[in-house]
This record gives C-alpha cells, structure tokens and sequence, in this order.
C-alpha cells in the first residue's frame, strides 16, 4: 500500500489523440516527493535543448503532492511545470484555488501532456476517467468566461478549471494559467498550453486518499488550522498580501520608478487601509486555508476602472502601481483584473509598462512608436490601454508580449541596460538593496530573479528556519551569510513546492517540523529533518541540472546593474548588495557546485542524480531507461 499518493501518472499526446496511464513506485515519491520535484523528473526525462518550448514535442506539466486530497492547512494548490518561452530555461509554477485538491482526488498525482491538438480542446479529468473535448466555444474568451462556459457545458459547477485566456491563445510569452483566484504566473507557461491548442483542464473527484495515520494527521491538522485562523485572522485575512505595502516602502523594498527611487509622495494611496476601503474587499480562500489571503473585489465608480473580480496582491500593487508611479488603487486593482482575465503575468506585465515608461521619459520611444499613448509616469489610462495591446498582440503591445529581453533588444540603444530582469524573468516587488540575500536569491533561482523560489526576504519579517541553524533574523542590509540565506530558503521553497503546501502558512506559524510530521502521517514514512533537507537539495540540484543543459552557467548567475547603483532616498538610501561576486561563489561551495556553477560530480553521486552525471559532465543525455 502506497499512502499519500495513487502511484499514477496520466500521459496525454494531443496530437495523437493518445491517453495512457502510466504506474509509478512509492520509491518514486521518496526521491522526489510530489509536486515540483516529480514535475521536475519528470521534465529532466524528456529534456532536449533542440525543442523549443511552443514545439509539439515540449512537454507540460500538472502535479500535486502527497498533502492534496487531505485537509492539511494550506494544501489548495498544485503545481505546473515545463521550459519557459519567456526565459528560454527551466520553468514551474504554482498556484491555489480548487484545482489541486480536486485533480488529486479524481485519482492521479500528475499529467504530463505533449503534442499539438489539431483544434481547440480542453481535458476533462474525472474519477480515473480522461476526455478530450471540443473547446470552441470558449477559444478567444477570458478566464472567467471559460470556467464558467466548460463548467456548464460539463453539467459540473463544482468542478475545478485550469484554463488560459486570450494571452495564452496568441502565446504572449509570459500568460498564465488561471483556477479561479488561483494564478499560475509566472515564465510563461500559459503559452506553452495556447501552443498546443489547449485551453483548459478541467478535473473533478471524489476518491478517498488512503493516509498511514488518519487520526494523527486530523487532529494536527485542525490543531494547526485553528492556530493558523487566530494568527492572521486581522492580518493576512482581512488585508492580504497587500498588509506588507506600508513596511515594504518604509524600507524601501517596493520598487519605485522602475527601481529609481526610494520614496514616493502618494505610497500612502496603496496602502493597505486605502486599498480596502477602495475596492470593496472581502476574503477569499483556496481550499484548506485558515487565511484566505486572496480577496474578492468590486469597483462601480469611475467606470474606466470598473469590475467585479479578485485582486489585488501586493505584487500586483507594487509593478502595476508603485513602479509605474500609479496611485489610485482602483485602476492598480482593475489592471491586475485585466490581467487576470486575459491570462498575464502581473509582475512581468508591470515592469514591462515600467520599462517602457522610462523609455519614453528619455526619447528612447515616441508616442508614435506607442501607437500614440502618452505613456508617462502615473498615467493608468494609458497603462491600462497597453495591457490591452500586449494581451492581443496589437502595435507596440506585441513587441512586448515577447518579453523583456526581446523588446529592450528591439528598442536599443540604451534599453537592454535600463531592463530589469534576471535570465529574462523580470524582478519582482521586493528589491535586493532593501534585503541583501535577495541578491543571491534572485541571481541563481533556477526559473530567473524570483521571491518565491526561495523567500529569503522573508527572513526580514521574522519567518525562520530554527531547523536549519536560522534562527533569528539577520541585519537586512549585509551579506554576510547571504549565501547560506538564500540556499536554505530556496530548499524549503523547494519542499513546499514539493508538499505542495502554500508558503504563506509560515506568516501563521507553519514550522519545518511541522511539515515533518504531516508528511509522515500521510505517508507512514519515519522521515525527519535531514531527510527533507536532502530531498530539497536533490530536487533543487536537477532543476540547475536542467538550466545547464540549456547553458546556463555563471555568466548568468547577476544581477542588472542597477541593483549595484544606490537610491538616494527611503529606507536602503546608500545600500547596496556588495561583495557579491564573493558571496556567489561561497553559494556555489554551500551548493556543492564548481566555479562556473555546475554540480559537482561528487555532488550528483550523493544525491544519487546518476542521470545527471553525462549531460552536466560530458554534454551527452541519454534517453530515460536507456
């Protein structure tokens, strides 16, 4: 008996209209868990530089973990994995709402998908059944017209969708794929699923997971729901991700200005008092969650900015607010709606306004060259215009659409400096010169710059690993020990990615150790700290394994320079993350990786990555199973 998990994977070939189920061993789950890691393998499996990710031949991929189908706080989410069209590198993630539990609970642990459907179509996964279906009457419609057009067209209203919007179907390179609330964001993965015709799956289940321990795993995990319900029932529940925005300027963290200064008269506007008074707020919660930090929303007045959806978040805030200079929370809160009915990306959708912003500022672009918007600082009227256009793949919208890199590439002269990205993933909100281990983090996650590949930042908001010798917080503003910061947050990233469990548990209290226990009641496993410690460095190390093969090395382990110039206000006035280039290569020690950032050989064989020896060593892949 196998507790936890069903030991399937379910493989669809939309191009030969082909569905097998393939048997997995428990020894399976124990090298790789569940979620990211198994997505990871199971990507490292069919990898082939040659193939490029809008390819028949890419695959893409749905998992979940052994917390899915239990009522383990946190446990509403599932994870997606495959080569991102924006970066051109690794890619995974992950995303809450319905869609996880359910999938888990109609029988399978992941869906590996490849090929090209001849027309629109959609999956419909139901109790160990799986269908193709016929998907065009919803091609060319938003997010939330699609859920609710499949959910009616399968008699299913309770049924969970993961679908793209239009950004997704004309493969702008950094769409989305949406479960309700639930957003899958970032690298472009939204893409890869409009490239094969696919415009949603949609699952539905009602299987029993068997648990080793079930009495032991309710009573912990009501223990901790209540626990985590009382912490942040007047925090996180009633203001979101956006509690974060007032302390985030006063350090500085929030980027201003695309990343050119530090304080901002009207931040007060975002604040998250203001937000909520402005946008009508009322919580919203993934399934499991004590916090619901997702937050329904519902704006009347002024019509431009009217609309009736979810959102939004301190991400959205902080690239479609304060980077572009814009205050008024209700056109900040309809930007991250369209973005979330179109299918994009809203970090990488800010900073692309924000870049083209200071472009225009200094002459770089004309109004001409922006089929006549005036895109200046602050200007939402003229933003929001641009998402339009970026999502349909109009004018200058569709030289965006292609990513950062590609348009500071068309803009030239000065644009590829003024870009700000990592590996072609733009920064998010959280700025490295307010937290210096953000530094590292961002310069070797393995999907590009990235605060939730490794939450090192929120070392600063008190979230610790005592488990790991981390155990209170550190002075933000040096890199002494950024190195082992960044390394340990990206493994525990890697674990809840891996549970899948959501991070925000950790702001309620959720503990490494209590992650431990939970695991072992689900599974029946004796594991402890150093086991999942192990299992995170196996995961993390094949992802940097799938990066080398696509020739990602020190070269492109950095930050843009910008993050090297100080700001001359706010909270990190005069900061700035140095020694780097020394803290990387003491990464680079802790990871077990040469100077150039390859695993060692050592390295591999002790985390019993045999596969990975010839492609990282000898630039030779050799087929699964060979």
């Amino acid at each position: 008996m196998t507790y936890g998990f069903w030991g399937k994977v379910l493989r669809v070939d939309l191009t030969k209209e082909k569905i097998v189920i393939d048997s997995v061993r428990e020894s399976f789950f124990k090298k790789y868990l569940g979620g990211v890691g198994i997505g990871t393998k199971l990507l490292f499996d069919t990898v082939d530089p040659s193939v490029d990710p809008f390819d028949p031949e890419s695959v893409l991929i749905f998992s979940v973990g052994p917390f899915q189908g239990t009522i383990i706080p946190g446990s509403g989410r599932w994870v997606v994995v495959s080569r991102s069209p924006l970066t051109g590198i690794y890619a995974d993630s992950s995303a809450g709402g319905t869609w996880g539990p359910l999938f888990k609970r109609a029988g399978f642990d992941a869906l590996v998908i490849t090929g090209r459907a001849a027309e629109p179509v959609y999956l419909w996964i139901s109790d160990g059944n799986v269908e193709i279906k016929d998907a065009s009457s919803v091609w060319g419609k938003t997010t939330s017209e699609a859920d609710e057009i499949i959910k009616k067209d399968l008699g299913e209203l309770n049924a969970a969708v993961a679908c793209i919007g239009p950004a997704g179907e004309n493969l702008v390179r950094f769409a989305s794929i949406i479960n309700e609330h639930g957003v899958a964001g970032r690298a472009g993965i939204g893409a890869v699923m409009g490239s094969k015709n696919l415009k949603a799956v949609a699952a539905m289940g009602s299987r029993n997971l068997e648990v080793a321990r079930p009495g032991e795993l309710d009573d912990l995990s009501k223990k901790l729901f209540k626990e985590f319900y009382e912490k942040q029932k007047d925090g996180m529940r009633v203001y979101g991700s956006c509690i974060a925005n007032k302390i985030f300027y006063e350090t500085s963290e929030i980027g201003m200005k695309y990343w050119t200064q530090g304080t901002w008269d009207e931040a007060s506007n975002l604040y998250p008092e203001n937000i909520k008074d402005a946008l009508s707020w009322s919580p919203v919660a993934c399934l499991n969650c004590p916090i619901a930090c997702h937050k329904s929303a519902k704006v009347e007045e002024p019509k431009k900015f009217a609309y009736k959806g979810y959102g939004p978040e301190y991400e959205s805030v902080g690239m479609l607010g304060a980077l572009c200079l814009i205050s008024d929370p209700k056109a900040v809160g309809y930007m991250h709606y369209l973005c979330d009915e179109y299918g994009m990306d809203v970090i990488t959708a800010g900073g692309l306004i924000a870049f083209s912003m200071e472009c225009y500022e200094k002459g770089l672009l004309s109004k001409e060259d922006l089929d006549g918007l005036d895109l200046k600082w602050g200007n939402a009227e003229a933003a929001t215009a641009l998402l339009h256009k970026i999502a349909k793949k109009e004018g200058f919208g569709a030289v965006l659409a292609e990513g950062i890199r590609k348009a500071a590439d068309f803009v030239g002269k000065d644009a590829p400096r003024i870009a700000m990205h990592v590996k072609g993933l733009d920064i998010p909100a959280h700025d490295p010169r307010a937290f210096f281990p953000w530094s590292i983090n961002y310069a070797t996650s393995p999907r590009g710059a990235c605060h939730q590949r490794g939450f090192a930042g929120w070392m600063g908001l008190g979230v610790v690993i005592p488990e790991w010798g981390i155990a209170e917080k550190t002075d933000r503003h040096s890199m002494e020990g950024a190195a082992n910061i960044a390394a340990k947050y990206q493994d525990w990233a890697t674990i809840f990615n891996s549970l899948v469990q959501c991070e925000y548990m950790t702001f309620a209290g959720l503990t490494l150790t209590d992650q431990v226990k939970l695991l072992n009641y689900v599974t029946g496993w004796d594991v402890d700290i150093e086991w999942m410690a192990k299992t995170a460095e196996r995961i993390f190390t094949l992802q940097r394994v799938i990066n080398v093969i696509y020739g990602v090395g020190r070269k492109d382990d950095t930050l843009p320079m910008r993050m090297f110039e100080p700001l001359k206000t706010g909270g990190s006035k005069g900061k700035i993350p140095v020694p780097f280039e020394k803290e990387l290569l003491e990464y680079y020690h802790i990871r077990g990786w040469d100077s150039d950032g390859r695993p060692t050989k050592e390295k591999l064989v002790e985390l019993g990555l045999i596969e990975a020896l010839k492609p990282v060593w000898e630039g030779v892949k050799d087929k699964p199973n060979d």
